[in-house]
C-alpha cells in the first residue's frame, strides 16, 4: 500500500512541476488559456483585490482586464500583477473606478458573515447561561440581529439580571444589549 501511495504521490509531483515546462512550448489558444488562468490566481491570491469583479480575457498573450474597482490603487495593483505574471507580454487596464462599488459576491459575504455572527452569538450566550447557576436559562429569550442582542424573559435577582448583561455584552461582535429582563423576587 505505501510503494503505491509513493508512486501515486511520484506521478502526482512530476506532472505538477513539468506542466509550468511544458506550457513554454504552447502557442495559440491553449497559450492563452494557460495565462488566462495564471493571471487569474494572480488576482485571486491578493488579498486586497476582490478577482470576483476582475475579468481577464487573453488574446495572444496580451491581458485585457475589465470590470469594477474601488480605487485607482486598486486598478494600479491588478495592472501591475497581471504584468508581472511570466509570458504575459503587455496589459490593457480597461478596469473601471468606482469608490462607492460592492459587489453582490461581497454583499452576500458580509450578509452571511453577519448572519454567522449573530447566530453564534445567540447559541454562545445561552450556553454562557445554561452553564451559570445565578441564571435560569430557560427563562431568558436570546435574540441577535446585527450585533444587537435582545435579551427577555425573567431573572431571580439583580445579581442575575447583571450578570446576564455583562455576559452578553461580553461576547464578540456584540455591538449592543437591550435589556427586556424582568427581574421577579
Amino acid at each position: 500500500m505505501t510503494i503505491k501511495r509513493t508512486l501515486a504521490s511520484a506521478i502526482v509531483l512530476s506532472s505538477i512541476s513539468i506542466t509550468p515546462v511544458l506550457a513554454n512550448d504552447w502557442q495559440g489558444k491553449t497559450n492563452d488559456a494557460w495565462l488566462d488562468g495564471k493571471v487569474e490566481t494572480a488576482l485571486m491570491l491578493n488579498s486586497e483585490l476582490n478577482n470576483f469583479t476582475i475579468d481577464t480575457d487573453v488574446k495572444q498573450s496580451k491581458v485585457t482586464l475589465k470590470g469594477t474597482v474601488n480605487s485607482e490603487i486598486e486598478k494600479d495593483l491588478a495592472g501591475q500583477i497581471a504584468e508581472n505574471v511570466d509570458g504575459v507580454k503587455s496589459v490593457d487596464n480597461k478596469l473601471m473606478v468606482d469608490k462607492n462599488y460592492t459587489s453582490k459576491a461581497e454583499e452576500t459575504g458580509k450578509k452571511f458573515s453577519r448572519t454567522w455572527y449573530d447566530l453564534t452569538t445567540t447559541a454562545g450566550i445561552n450556553m454562557k447561561y445554561a452553564s451559570n447557576d445565578d441564571i435560569e436559562a430557560t427563562s431568558i429569550d436570546v435574540d441577535t440581529k446585527n450585533g444587537m442582542v435582545v435579551l427577555t424573559g425573567t431573572v431571580k435577582s439583580d445579581t442575575a439580571h447583571d450578570l446576564a448583561i455583562e455576559i452578553a455584552k461580553g461576547f464578540d461582535h456584540v455591538n449592543d444589549v437591550e435589556d427586556n429582563l424582568t427581574v421577579t423576587n
